[in-house]
């Protein structure tokens, strides 16, 4: 499991010549060619017992002959009679598949429980056999790694999509359980794999592409580099055949010579360790002192070469872009001696040097890279191993038991999994977010106490303050990265130490969503608005229901209780209301109307009760009653402008927002809107804007008091065209604490009677402070007129 390459290969000990008599089992083109289908000999070989024989051989040469194959013949008799007269789309019967993916189970030296799931895996999906008839037969143990990987094949959904991301959640769900649903399926699917060439072009596409994008990374997630190199390599054929044509090609190339130059690699780095070599301490390498160590040579796998051209731009130019070195030595302390030791003696490639052991990634894997240079200038890639290391990279999520941590690893990643599902609603993103978290190279960070944190590449505080505590993440404002003040925004680089500012007051906002990169933080910023735009529906809705009951002589307690809101909701469609707070919601979001809630509630029956009716009695507060006879109706109940409302607060959003068109100031005659999406928006009462939807009802205002807010508004200033006029104009500004952000003045002639035109855009925070303003501007020599630009034309003069 190294970074480039899959750790197997030829062990050349350190005082012979490197041999390389087996050093194709890393990689060879019968790997990639698939498997070889032979219906008719498939069914002999059931026929005669070969096939569970080899199985059963096969599980106790790996785990002794104490093992107990009792539970496999079972499970294999019980698959038998599941798959009966079941074939294949290649023409082989169905049992082949299962007993194949059981082999791989037991060379992969799970229990014997794991091997009788793996050969009963399809057999509830694919026949009348239940989970809970396998339990009692087989045990609860198979029984629930079969139900782990079991697909939701008989349970309807909207899209295949749709039915793929279900059947992963579930998946996930077992997964954080017993980890070994997931080795269980990746051998399911590496079967699938090598037989895919006989299903149809479309399927081929689909099944690759789902292989690349979701089991490989999970293979190489948990340990499993062999599994995933070839899911990665079969994938590649299907997906992209001229690339992966290209890079067999390449290595056809150099065929005839590879076999020497791993020979002279290995002999080159083997020879340094015979003892008569000292490294840059004096000391030279002696078993007694550090061990014994083993070398092998790894050949890549064609979509490790591809993906090697993508990085770099360049096909393989060498034999040895072909293949790594591996050094096993006994333990962490004698793989840094070995580095001293060939760095002393090879000059090593500078900036390829990486440090695995002291960061390792993320599913484990540890080891020293480096990139050497031997006598004739030749590059050779070499990983450094302590034996317990090189466990952990070939069989990663499998290694002994000394590995524990690993394991522990692994769940804690597949719960993190779980967790997100349990806030995404959407399947659809959360296998997006999967994706995205399996793909992304990763950073190493640290807190303040020295603990280390990985993320992908791109991450920012944000992500850093969602990983400590999701109420971290929620109050953050600010972060110290090595000690200094830096945006949320900073992107994270190796090696920073990180410590989160938090503010009760602070809040995620939209924004953050483009800011963060691990789906833990996007799940849970998501899940806040969602929750923040529901609890803004419902307050705005309150407000709106409570002022249409105003005008009606109402009140929303009264309402309440004697049960006529959720009858009038009912009434307009609401139906699946159970309480006045999802009425409120739905009016809130502009599923409902606020006026329509009311009248279902309190019919009028006056038939001249159209648009004109409703103005006048909007703006008189008169009206009629069912007999005709004219009243005087109680005026709608404004709502209040406030701080709170206009910017929110907490978990709480704005339920107003003023108009961009009218930009009005806090003290001037306004009214309200209501805008899907958007809440109530507050226009000026003579803006074009509001007039033009005068029949949307509009929603009587009122500014709190003392509430002040900087608002944008333009000033067109009518001059005589004198000098020094435009710095008196600028003083008047400034004495009165408006900032003029942009100026635009021209003359309509050159002389000095002649009118001049100045147009400011300024910021004022109240209308009383616009109202002097505007009075002081009048009040200097030389101008003849001050007034405030609402919109484009509204001015006497010519807009400059």
């Amino acid at each position: 499991m190294t970074a480039d390459a899959a750790p197997v290969s030829v062990a050349v000990t350190p005082s012979g010549p490197a041999a390389a008599a087996d050093v194709h089992r890393g990689w060879s083109p019968q790997r990639s060619a698939g498997l070889v289908v032979d219906p008719e000999g498939a069914r002999n070989m059931l026929e005669s017992g070969a096939y569970i024989d080899d199985l059963v051989a096969c599980v106790r040469r790996i785990q002794g002959d104490g093992a107990d194959v009792s539970l496999v013949r079972e499970a294999y008799a019980l698959a038998e009679a599941c798959h009966r007269n079941q074939v294949r789309k290649s023409g082989e019967p169905y049992l082949v598949h299962p007993l194949r993916v059981a082999k791989t189970i037991a060379e992969l030296g799970l229990d014997t429980a794991t091997v009788a799931a793996s050969l009963l895996h399809d057999s509830v999906e694919d026949s009348d056999l239940s989970i809970y008839e396998l339990g009692e037969r087989l045990g609860k143990e198979v029984a629930a790694v079969v139900d782990g990987v079991t697909k939701l094949g008989k349970v309807p959904y909207l899209s295949r999509k749709e039915h793929q991301a279900e059947s992963f959640r579930k998946m996930l769900l077992a997964m954080s359980q017993d980890i070994r649903v997931l080795v269980v399926k990746l051998a399911d699917r590496l079967d699938n794999m090598r037989t895919l060439e006989h299903m149809p072009a479309a399927k081929r596409e689909r099944i690759s592409r789902e292989t690349m994008d979701i089991y490989a990374p999970l293979a190489h997630r948990l340990g499993l580099e062999e599994i995933r190199l070839e899911l990665e390599d079969i994938s590649l054929r299907y997906l992209q055949p001229s690339a992966w044509q290209t890079m067999r090609q390449a290595v056809a190339t150099f065929e005839d010579v590879l076999p020497a130059r791993i020979d002279r690699a290995l002999g080159t780095v083997s020879s340094l360790f015979d003892g008569r070599r000292e490294g840059p301490d004096g000391l030279s390498w002696t078993i007694d002192r550090f061990g014994p160590v083993e070398f092998f040579a790894t050949r890549r796998w064609p979509c490790q070469l591809h993906r090697m051209m993508q990085s770099t731009g360049h096909r393989p130019e060498r034999p040895e872009d072909l293949f790594s070195i591996q050094v096993v030595t006994s333990d962490a302390v004698a793989c840094y001696v070995a580095l001293g030791l060939l760095h002393a003696h090879m000059k090593p490639v500078p900036g390829r040097f990486r440090d695995y052991v002291a960061l390792p990634r993320p599913n484990g894997y540890r080891a020293l890279h480096t990139v050497l240079l031997d006598d004739e200038g030749t590059r050779i890639e070499v990983q450094i191993l302590s034996v317990e290391m090189d466990r952990v990279a070939r069989f990663g999520i499998l290694a002994d038991a000394s590995t524990g941590g690993l394991a522990e690893r692994a769940r804690a990643w597949l719960g993190t999994l779980v967790d997100w599902q349990e806030s995404v609603r959407d399947p659809n993103e959360f296998i997006e977010a999967v994706k995205a978290d399996l793909f992304a190279d990763e950073v190493y960070v640290f807190s303040p106490k020295g603990d280390i944190y990985t993320f992908p590449k791109g991450a920012t505080p944000i992500d850093f303050a969602f990983a400590i505590h999701t109420d971290v993440g929620l109050h953050s404002s600010g972060a110290r990265v090595n000690g200094h003040l830096v945006p949320l925004r900073y992107r994270l680089r190796q090696g920073d130490t990180v410590e989160i500012i938090t503010d009760p007051a602070a809040a995620p906002r939209p924004e953050w969503l483009k800011m963060c990169a691990t789906a833990r933080a996007r799940t849970r910023i998501k899940a806040f608005l969602r929750q923040r735009e529901r609890t803004r529906c419902r307050n705005l809705g309150r407000q709106l229901l409570a002022q249409e009951l105003s005008a009606e002589g109402r009140s929303l307690d009264d309402v309440i209780e004697d049960g006529r809101l959720l009858e009038g909701a009912r009434k307009i469609g609401l139906a699946g209301a159970k309480s006045a707070d999802e009425v409120y919601e739905a009016v809130g979001a502009g599923t409902a109307a606020a006026v329509d809630v009311v009248r279902a509630m309190f019919p009028r029956q006056s038939a001249a009760d159209n648009l004109l009716v409703r103005v006048f009695r909007r703006v008189t507060g008169r009206g009629t009653d069912r007999l005709g006879t004219s009243v005087v109706r109680p005026p709608d109940k404004p709502l209040v402008i406030t701080r709170a409302a206009l910017e929110g607060r907490g978990s709480e959003g704005p339920t107003l927002s003023l108009g961009a068109c009218c930009a009005p100031v806090p003290g001037e005659p306004v009214v309200g809107l209501f805008q899907q999406g958007t809440g109530i928006v507050v226009h000026l009462r003579e803006c074009p804007e509001a007039l033009d939807h005068i029949d949307k009802r509009p929603i009587r205002l009122e500014w709190a008091p003392d509430l002040d807010v900087e608002r944008a508004v333009t000033i067109e200033v009518r001059t005589m065209n004198r000098v020094g006029l435009l710095a008196e104009m600028s003083r008047v500004f400034s004495r009165h604490g408006a900032n003029i952000k942009q100026a635009n003045c021209r003359t309509l002639g050159d002389k000095e009677e002649d009118t001049a035109i100045n147009t400011f855009h300024a910021t004022v925070r109240t209308a009383a402070q616009l109202r002097d303003l505007l009075l002081d501007l009048k009040a200097i020599p030389g101008v003849e007129d001050a007034q405030r630009i609402v919109h484009v034309g509204s001015g006497r003069y010519p807009q400059p």
